[in-house]
């Protein structure tokens, strides 16, 4: 039975939703960047290669004499995991800083020495993240590093990727991926869609296990209803006289900050939220 159809509650951070979102619209731009890969390289192969990039060279008003095919689509696809894991780390950012302001009472342990964004957020949170998926996580960020410094990491990369064929990598069966990372130096298409994956599975588990509970779920919609950009405080309030339109104006509210909840979780954000706009 799809999702959809399921009385359950898939809250979400706005940060879960906007990566969603900006993944989204990345993904389809790499996808058709590869189609162009593959069907340029196709014909390159039908014809002498160089003089096929020098006919498209005087075609286009674009100056090239000749191309290492091998270094050309290596180092493209070496940019689909630099950008793709750079929204990852936007994503750490925005989701920490909307954490901080539904969890004031809780203390955050600032980073320690030598540890990453991702790191401390697993760590303060306590996640518990299939040692695995982590290690291809930063992987991948190794190769970002080594995308704008060239030499650095190179060691590390090395041995993080010989550990990573070592493990069982059993996650990417949950992930239903066929397919394992491969060295930096051979980095495909695969490894996008590796990288992309396991971003959005952390950032979900990231979204789903920091809920704050309905009460406190509640207070939030009802502080941000008041806020300035958000008309909804005024909007609510003319409905009052409304039971039905009023109870789905409140759901529909809900639903725009947070996603969806199950029938009795709804209800008790609904009930609350009345008595604080009362």
């Amino acid at each position: 039975m799809p999702d959809r159809d399921l009385d359950i509650t898939k809250f979400s951070y706005f940060a879960y939703r906007k990566l969603k979102k900006t993944l989204g619209e990345f993904d389809a731009v790499v996808e058709c960047n590869e189609i162009a890969i593959r069907e340029f390289l196709e014909q390159a192969e039908k014809e002498d290669a160089q003089k096929y990039i020098q006919q498209l060279s005087a075609k286009h008003h674009v100056r090239v004499d000749e191309v290492d095919f091998f270094k050309f689509t290596n180092r493209i696809r070496q940019y689909y995991v630099s950008s793709a894991f750079q929204q990852a780390e936007q994503f750490l950012k925005d989701f920490k800083k909307e954490w901080k302001e539904y969890h004031p009472e809780i203390e955050w342990d600032d980073l320690s020495k030598g540890e990453t964004g991702f790191q401390n957020i697993v760590r303060n949170l306590k996640l518990p993240l299939d040692s695995d998926i982590v290690e291809v996580y930063e992987y991948y960020r190794l190769i970002r590093n080594y995308m704008s410094h060239t030499d650095r990491d190179v060691e590390e990369l090395k041995l993080r990727f010989k550990k990573i064929t070592l493990n069982k990598n059993n996650f990417l069966k949950k992930l239903n991926l066929g397919v394992t990372p491969n060295p930096y130096e051979e980095v495909n298409f695969d490894d996008f869609l590796i990288l992309t994956n396991i971003i959005k599975h952390i950032a979900y588990l990231l979204s789903v296990s920091s809920k704050p509970n309905n009460d406190k779920i509640a207070q939030i919609l009802f502080e941000k209803s008041r806020e300035d950009k958000n008309k909804a405080y005024k909007g609510l309030k003319k409905l009052k006289n409304n039971e039905i339109r009023y109870e789905k104006a409140i759901k529909s509210f809900i639903k725009s900050i947070f996603g969806r909840f199950s029938v009795a979780d709804e209800k008790e954000v609904v009930d609350r939220l009345k008595s604080l706009l009362a």
